[in-house]
C-alpha cells in the first residue's frame, strides 16, 4: 500500500501580518493610555504639592492677621502698613506690615515666640526661587532698616501676593491704605502659587480675614452724616415740587406751606 503524506496546518505570509498590524496597535494604544495615566498622575502630585505649600502659607497669614494687636494709647506703633506693588496681578509682590502676638511664621528659636512684635510679608525672588518671605522685628522699634532685619521663605513657589481692604464707606475693595495708626476691619489676601509648564492655570488660593480688634475709623460717621444731608436735600427737593404742583390748584396759590422733614443722621455701624 502507498503511504499517504500529511502536511501540518500553518499561517500564511498575511495572516501573520494581520496578527502583527493587530498586536502593534493593541501595544500602542496601551502604551498611550499607560502614558496619560502616568502624566495626569505627575500633574496631580505636582498640584498637591503646591497646595499643600500654598494651604500652610494661607493658613499661617490667617493665623498671624487675626492675632493682630492694636491699642489706643500708642496707635501709631501698631498700625497696618500696605504698600500695594504690582496691585492685584498674578505676579504682584504686594507688602502688607502688622503687629501680633501669636507664633505664625516664627520659626521655633525665635526671641519673639512669646511677645507682640512686627511681622512683614511680601514675596521676593525671581524664577523657581521666587517664595513667599517673612521678616519680624520689636514693634516698639522707631526706625527699622529692614535691609538690615533676617528674613526667611516660609512657602517656596509663591508668585504673587496682594492685599486689599475694604472701605465701608465707598462699599468697594482697595488698596489705597493711608491709616498708619489704624488697622482696616476686613482684608482679603491672595496667593498665586508658580504656574506649571504642563498648566493652563496657575493655582490661586484667597482668604477673606476680619480683623476683630480694628477700631471703628471715623469713616463710618461721615458717611452716616453725609447720607443724612443727601436724604434731606432729596427730601426737601420732593417736597418743594409737590407743593409746587398742588399750589396751582389750591384756594391759597401764593402761599409755600411749611414743610418740616426729619431724617435720622445715625451713624452706620460699619467702620474701616
Amino acid at each position: 500500500m502507498g503511504k499517504r503524506h500529511t502536511t501540518g496546518a500553518a499561517f500564511t505570509l498575511i495572516e501573520l501580518l494581520v496578527a502583527l498590524a493587530i498586536f502593534s496597535l493593541a501595544a500602542a494604544m496601551s502604551g498611550g493610555i499607560f502614558w496619560s495615566i502616568t502624566k495626569a498622575w505627575n500633574r496631580g502630585g505636582e498640584m498637591l504639592e503646591q497646595l499643600h505649600y500654598g494651604e500652610f502659607a494661607m493658613e499661617q497669614l490667617v493665623t498671624a492677621l487675626r492675632g493682630a494687636a492694636w491699642f489706643p494709647s500708642r496707635p501709631e506703633a501698631f498700625g497696618f502698613w500696605l504698600d500695594p506693588r504690582g496691585g492685584t496681578g498674578s505676579s504682584a509682590a504686594n507688602e502688607i506690615s502688622w503687629v501680633t502676638s501669636g507664633t505664625a511664621f516664627l520659626p521655633p528659636d525665635s526671641p519673639y515666640q512669646h511677645g507682640l512684635h512686627r511681622l512683614s510679608v511680601t514675596v521676593d525672588g525671581s524664577g523657581e526661587d521666587r517664595s513667599l518671605v517673612v521678616q519680624a522685628w520689636p514693634h516698639l522699634a522707631e526706625e527699622v532698616e529692614l535691609g538690615g532685619v533676617e528674613s526667611w521663605r516660609v512657602a517656596p513657589g509663591v508668585d504673587g501676593f496682594s492685599c486689599e481692604w475694604y472701605d465701608f464707606e465707598e462699599d468697594r475693595w482697595s488698596q489705597d491704605w493711608e491709616e498708619t495708626n489704624s488697622l482696616p476691619k476686613l482684608v482679603r489676601v491672595t496667593l498665586t502659587m508658580q504656574k506649571r509648564k504642563d498648566f493652563d492655570e496657575s493655582l490661586e488660593l484667597q482668604r477673606l480675614v476680619e480683623l476683630e480688634v480694628a477700631p471703628d475709623l471715623p469713616g463710618g460717621e461721615r458717611r452716616g452724616r453725609s447720607d443724612a444731608r443727601e436724604a434731606r436735600r432729596d427730601a426737601a427737593e420732593a417736597a418743594a415740587e409737590d407743593a409746587g404742583t398742588a399750589g396751582g390748584g389750591s384756594s391759597s396759590a401764593g402761599e409755600t406751606p411749611d414743610v418740616e422733614i426729619q431724617v435720622d443722621g445715625g451713624s452706620r455701624g460699619g467702620g474701616r
